[in-house]
């Protein structure tokens, strides 16, 4: 009966951290968004021009070499909010 205590305290102590990782992918995420944001309303004043496709944001993206960055932002901002929806779905279905 104590082993199971104690495997059953690592596992929450687990889920603590998952879910703290969690937290700092989506707000890390949220925050690198914000500033891609930043720096293309800082970058558009200073566009020659840009044609109708693509638009401002791409051609801003392209000229300050932010793709990469921007998509990070994303992806990050996805992989948090799954990992905190998991862990609440697996909150609620355990006190059900």
């Amino acid at each position: 009966m104590k082993r199971l205590k104690v495997i059953y305290k690592g596992t929450d102590r687990m889920n603590k951290s998952l879910k703290l990782f969690g937290y700092v992918l989506f707000i890390s995420g949220i925050m690198l968004f914000g500033l891609m944001h930043l720096a293309i309303a800082l970058f558009i004043p200073n566009l020659s021009g840009w044609s109708d496709p693509p638009g401002k944001l791409a051609t801003v993206l392209n000229e300050i070499i932010g793709w990469f960055p921007y998509t990070l932002s994303i992806i990050l901002f996805i992989i948090g909010a799954v990992i905190i929806t998991y862990d609440l779905w697996q909150l609620r279905h355990k006190s059900s």
